[in-house]
């Protein structure tokens, strides 16, 4: 879906609206600094840019009891670095809760995925996926 949306706004923006390096750089080194005080998590390494794509990793700090709590540390980072345009969508993979996103304004785009790892995001995210798929270690 994130690419339908990027789609979507560069037809109403431009052709390449998610594709100018410069800016892309830019929008990493400004998350990184904005990012640096986070209490729930905290960043593994620095953002990295690949094509167009930003990828930025956190570490959970806390136990992660439900999606309210998964989603609340996701938003915490995006209240930070989102602009003017926004739209997430989560996805829940061996290891990790990923949630690709966009975000930009009328001049630049900008896609990518914030990461939540660490042995607390990775045992929700499998707790999730196996409630997804009715797997035997999911209760209901």
């Amino acid at each position: 879906m994130v690419d339908d949306i990027i789609e979507a706004l560069s037809a109403r923006f431009g052709q390449g609206w998610a594709e100018n390096t410069d800016a892309n750089i830019r929008f990493a080194l400004e998350a990184e600094r904005l990012l640096a005080d986070l209490d729930d998590a905290h960043m593994i390494g620095e953002p990295e840019l690949d094509e167009h794509h930003i990828t930025i990793q956190f570490w959970v700090d806390q136990p992660i009891s439900d999606l309210m709590t998964a989603d609340q540390v996701a938003f915490d980072i995006f209240a930070r670095i989102s602009i003017e345009v926004f739209y997430s969508e989560r996805q829940f993979v061996e290891g990790a809760i990923v949630y690709a996103f966009v975000t930009g304004s009328a001049r630049y785009g900008h896609s990518g995925s914030v990461v939540l790892a660490g042995p607390y995001a990775a045992e929700f995210s499998e707790r999730f996926r196996q409630r997804l798929v009715g797997g035997p270690r999911y209760h209901a």
